[in-house]
């Protein structure tokens, strides 16, 4: 092997080594005092009073030698790799504890351990689970240092393994680059091919707040086919008697609640939308609090995926049950938008009709690339569902936006081309929740409404606004992977025009508003924006899906 890529793997191996601690998030008798490396039949063993020397004062003992006469690493990358050593991930041990312990948790776990293992070659997983957890309540935090100093047993790293997901690393920050440049040749190419004789700025944003004014209910429901009680969050336009009145019901994503999304109904119902936010008690705020105090064992109930399409469609009946008494039959519920983010955009796709494909959802999980999708935990517990599946689908359902949604793997292409109305998926290039390499852009061309689908992917954008996430998360984005931000902002202001506009064409049957789903509008709306934002439609969705053959 070459010096260079010797230097170039072991660089790979310290980001990697990093990335695995910051992703997992019983005191021993014997603790661990030494690392081997192997691969195939080669080994070197590093000792643990080694490393310590190394990242107390750069002091270089033999064994460390050994294998730095092997790759040769300058004194800059020596430098990164003993501050990394040395990087603390402030972690609460008994929140860790109890989340290494759900489904999720004990998933990431075997991944893990199929790379660290006991020497011997036995899974780490076991051990993994415990040294986390005590390295986590040292004073300074969980570092890579107290993990190791933490391990009751000497470990072995599988270096053949390791390399091989920095491979996948590497190829995934490499194909996700190229998808988003693919994204904006797409939105050019199609903008050229379709002009509009519009000009944009003689025109309203329709991201701006609507003329008209609304009241804000809570209705608390309960179903008694399931015994299952939940609140709905109702934002209700006041429009003449003779007006018709267009339905949004807006499903939120894990472990929020409907409140968080108030700005979105809030918007909606100033442009003439009735718009019903339902909690869904099995993966809300509650339940996570539930896990956090130690009263839950998982991150969601499991037929959260059942449960959850069946709450829009209760909020759908309780609608339909108040609209002559309340609404003087003002509500329009033949053609009702579903709107979600995240888990809750599983939930809109699934009750327009999406379903889920075990045989396609279970290859993704034992998947290489796999661990370094977050949703796809989140997806692979729907193997544990009880078979056969009921159908949730609701006919009442005309259209479905969607943001960062879960949904690739545990619907497929069968699943999704069982959605026939008009789709609207916004995706980020930031977000490391629901990656848009592994979700969005490989979910799209499934779709079959070609003429009626849409993706907006915003360049900068993450799961949620990481600011908001505190200060360690946003440490993370900007030191270690090295991000540079958008603006807070910024996120909505591509969002916004996009969101009423789809709502407008598509739940209002208002055509005025089809001018902003235009790849064209967006761009005018990037016009002097570091970070820009994309449109797409069904049509470039066959040149995505040739973009990157290696993750379908």
């Amino acid at each position: 092997m070459t010096q260079p890529k010797m230097k170039q793997r072991f660089n790979t191996l310290v980001s990697l080594g990093s990335w695995l601690i910051g992703t997992t998030m019983v005191s021993p008798a014997i603790a661990a005092e030494e690392i081997k490396f192997y691969y195939n039949n080669l080994s070197q063993t590093v000792k643990v009073e080694s490393l310590e020397a190394f990242a107390a004062d750069g002091t270089v003992k033999p064994d460390l030698r050994t294998i730095f006469n092997l790759v040769k690493p300058d004194e800059a990358e020596k430098a990164k790799f003993q501050a990394i050593l040395l990087k603390p991930f402030q972690l609460n041990p008994v929140l860790l504890s109890r989340l290494l312990n759900t489904d999720e948790g004990d998933r990431l776990l075997t991944r893990l351990g199929d790379l660290i293992e006991i020497q011997g070659g036995t899974n780490g997983k076991s051990v993994l689970r415990g040294s986390m957890i005590q390295a986590a309540a040292k004073p300074k935090g969980l570092t890579i240092l107290n993990f190791l100093q933490t391990l009751p047993t000497n470990m072995q790293i599988n270096v053949r393994r390791t390399l091989q997901q920095a491979k996948n690393a590497d190829f995934l920050v490499k194909t996700t680059g190229e998808l988003v440049d693919t994204t904006e040749r797409l939105s050019q190419e199609e903008s050229k091919a379709d002009p509009l004789s519009v000009d944009f700025s003689q025109l309203p944003n329709p991201g701006d707040k609507g003329s008209v004014s609304f009241t804000r209910e809570r209705w608390d429901l309960r179903d008694e086919n399931r015994e299952r009680a939940f609140y709905v969050e109702v934002y209700r336009p006041k429009l003449p008697p003779s007006a018709k009145m267009p339905v949004i019901v807006l499903s939120h994503g894990l472990g929020e609640r409907p409140e968080t999304y108030y700005e979105t109904g809030e918007l909606l119902a100033s442009h003439g939308f009735l718009v019903a936010m339902p909690q869904h008690p099995g993966s809300d705020t509650k339940h996570k609090q539930a896990l956090l105090e130690g009263l839950a064992r998982d991150i969601f109930s499991l037929n959260e995926f059942i449960d959850r399409p069946l709450d829009i469609s209760y909020t759908l009946d309780e609608l339909e049950r108040r609209n002559q008494q309340e609404f003087g039959g003002q509500l329009n519920l033949t053609k009702v938008g579903a709107f979600g983010h995240s888990f809750g955009g599983y939930t809109a796709l699934a009750v327009a009709g999406a379903t889920i494909d075990t045989k396609h959802l279970d290859k993704d999980c034992a998947s290489d690339i796999g661990g370094f999708n977050q949703a796809l935990l989140l997806q692979c517990r729907a193997l544990k569902l009880t078979q056969p599946l009921p159908m949730v689908k609701d006919e009442r359902i005309g259209a479905v936006l969607v943001y960062n949604p879960v949904n690739a793997s545990i619907f497929g292409p069968q699943g999704l081309a069982q959605v026939e109305v008009p789709v609207f998926v916004g995706a980020g290039s930031y977000d490391l929740s629901t990656p848009f390499i592994f979700e969005q852009a490989r979910s799209f061309p499934w779709l079959v409404n070609a003429h009626q689908s849409y993706l907006l992917l915003q360049q900068g954008d993450s799961h949620v606004n990481i600011i908001k996430l505190g200060a360690g998360s946003y440490a993370i984005a900007t030191s270690l992977l090295k991000l540079t931000l958008p603006d807070e902002n910024l996120r909505q202001y591509y969002a916004r025009p996009s969101i009423v506009a789809f709502a407008q064409v598509y739940v209002a049957n208002n055509q005025e508003y089809l001018s902003y789903l235009h790849p064209s509008y967006d761009a005018y709306l990037s016009e002097g924006q570091e970070f820009k934002a994309f449109l797409i439609t069904g049509k470039s969705a066959p040149i995505l899906n040739q973009s990157f053959p290696g993750t379908k």
